[in-house]
């Protein structure tokens, strides 16, 4: 693949020297600037972001916080080239570390020991006094996009870090969304009729393992040589972490097809391939599988993970990089629009295939350290309608994607689907603010520090699946005033597992003991409700580029959120009073946003 890419692009480079020179004078060159300008206060109530629990609605926060983004776009004809920086930073000074000199990280030059303090959630920054802030601009965008010469057809390519957009589906989040890396050719092959083709450059080897001289994290005694984990001055395994990413990649093929006046119909097909460790956005922990091997900065003790094991023991090998486990992940389905009169109807179904192979790290699965391959088949639904009456306006949802019963080996079976990345996007268009991304967008799509249990990022719920309904309602006041309210219930697929326990980078690990006596028991799933939320919302446009929104939600929480507060199988830690029970969560958010 890698191969192609490179001859894609060489292609690309000959027809444009091949060229023929304009005859007409070059168009003068333009540049403009877009962007927006957030400034966001929210109040939530056991959101936990921070202490990864609900069961103790102990954490509350009220705060302040500004996003930038800008584009800059530079054009001449109608190639372009897009720089998209962006800045957040919360209000008041965050962290140990004075804002001036780092975003709330500090390390020693003496020891190389490492100090930080807290960010805000989805920032990396925060204004103190003076407001001298470095380290927080964040390039998204850095792409050229032109037509692509010599083609007889309307063709226009995208190189560099560059939007999603609308690649894989019209819907926003359900397969891949957000920004990347690589190239995108979109093709008009008739009227109503389009290709869109799509590389995406998901991790990068570079040379390999013997990177690992560049990469391991040290400590007293240890170190890397010759391209393995190694002391310097013996053969013996140190603890240490090499580069453990393959040549990942994904492409994706979509044909936007309208074939009348209402309909828009969009066919689409991916295939994504990871060796060992890839993106947490693309691969999230699930079920207990730790997707990340780590070392304690403080003992060296280390924890393995599935796809990169560090100890010869947990499937690894002299060079610590668990080479040869291999995904192989294919995602077929249709995202359709229709529109007639005032009814709107937007059905989405996608179905996901293949093989995932990792080395067991859990004794209740198999030989710890082996090599075990797990077939892929899982679905995801979602289906919207919309109804409009002059200005009130319904909308309606419907979504569905599988998941796997406790009890299930997460070695030999994946039955729960899995995006390519959703940016933590899915179902924020929907309006609800706690259990997706809302009016604040770095709150909301409850997660408790675990991707693989967040709405926006898994769209499932660890490795239970999920299922979703509900409804919402908009009464324009006046063309610049609207007020929306609206109901949305959620459950997993599959019941989860309330005896379980969060494991860093891994999701939620089954209980393999029992409650009460400490003996072994199979897993079983206790509840597979996560709950009811509530939610309202007003807009007010009172200038040209300039909108106030307000937002509320109150989560009325299902059982199937709970889990042990104690991180241990019973066996280890018997039952304490903080493992089991949920408690509401709340969230109110005001935002001015500038656009221009």
């Amino acid at each position: 693949m890698r191969r192609l890419l490179i001859l894609a692009v060489a292609l690309v480079a000959i027809l444009g020297v091949l060229a023929p020179p304009a005859l007409a004078q070059a168009p003068a060159p333009k540049v403009t600037i877009t962007g927006l300008i957030d400034q966001v206060g929210t109040y939530t109530k056991n959101m936990s972001q921070y202490d990864g629990n609900i069961n103790i609605n102990r954490d509350r926060q009220l705060y302040g916080r500004t996003r930038g983004r800008f584009d800059v776009i530079g054009e001449v004809g109608k190639a372009k080239a897009v720089l998209g920086l962006e800045i957040d930073s919360y209000w008041g000074q965050t962290g140990f570390t004075d804002s001036n000199n780092g975003p709330g990280w500090q390390c020693s030059s003496v020891n190389g020991s490492c100090a930080s303090g807290a960010v805000g959630s989805g920032a990396e920054s925060s204004f103190d006094l003076n407001t001298d802030t470095q380290g927080n601009i964040q390039v998204k965008w850095l792409y050229t996009e032109f037509p692509l010469p010599l083609v007889p057809l309307n063709s226009v390519v995208r190189l560099g870090a560059q939007p999603f957009g609308t690649a894989a589906t019209y819907k926003l989040a359900t397969y891949a969304n957000g920004d990347f890396p690589g190239v995108n050719l979109v093709v008009d092959l008739a009227p109503g009729a389009k290709l869109n083709l799509t590389y995406v450059a998901v991790d990068e080897a570079l040379t390999g393992s013997r990177d690992a001289t560049f990469f391991p994290l040290n400590f007293p005694g240890a170190a890397s040589a010759n391209g393995k984990c190694e002391p310097a001055l013996s053969n013996t395994t140190a603890p240490c972490i090499p580069q453990s990413r393959g040549d990942n990649f994904a492409v994706i093929a979509s044909f936007e097809m309208s074939p009348f006046k209402g309909l828009d119909v969009k066919p689409m097909y991916s295939y994504f391939f990871a060796s060992g460790q890839t993106s947490a956005a693309a691969r999230q922990g699930r079920g207990g599988v730790v997707i990340a091997s780590s070392i304690s900065g403080a003992t060296g003790a280390q924890t393995n993970g599935a796809f990169n094991p560090i100890s010869a023991a947990a499937g690894g090998n002299n060079r610590g990089d668990g080479a040869g486990a291999q995904e192989h992940r294919h995602t077929l389905g249709v995202d359709a629009r229709f529109t007639a009169g005032p009814f709107s109807l937007q059905p989405t179904v996608l179905y996901q295939f293949g093989t995932r192979e990792a080395y067991v790290q859990n004794a209740a699965y198999g030989a710890v350290g082996s090599k075990a391959e797990a077939d892929i088949s899982a679905w995801l639904i979602d289906v919207r309608a919309g109804f409009n009456v002059g200005p009130l306006s319904f909308g309606a949802l419907v979504a569905w994607t599988s998941g796997d019963p406790a009890k299930n080996n997460p070695y030999q079976k994946i039955g729960y689907f899995q995006p390519l990345d959703t940016d933590t996007g899915y179902l924020a268009d929907w309006g609800t603010q706690i259990m997706s991304l809302g009016i604040d967008y770095y709150q909301g799509s409850i997660s408790m520090n675990q991707a693989g249990l967040s709405e926006g990022v898994a769209i499932g719920y660890d490795k239970y699946g999920r299922i979703v309904t509900g409804v919402k309602a908009a009464y324009a006041l006046t063309p610049a005033f609207t007020v929306g309210t609206g109901v949305t219930a959620t459950w997993t697929d599959k019941s989860v597992d309330t005896d379980g326990f969060l494991v860093t980078n891994g999701g939620l690990q089954p209980q393999f003991f029992c409650r009460k006596t400490g003996q072994g028991c199979r897993p079983e799933g206790d509840s597979d409700y996560l709950g009811t939320e509530f939610n309202v919302a007003a807009t007010y446009r009172f200038a040209p580029g300039l909108a106030l929104d307000l937002a509320g939600g109150y989560l009325f929480t299902g059982n199937a959120f709970a889990h042990r507060y104690v991180g241990a199988q019973y066996n280890a830690v018997p039952p304490v009073q903080n493992d089991r029970g949920v408690k509401d969560v709340i969230i109110g958010t005001a935002r001015v946003r500038y656009q221009f």
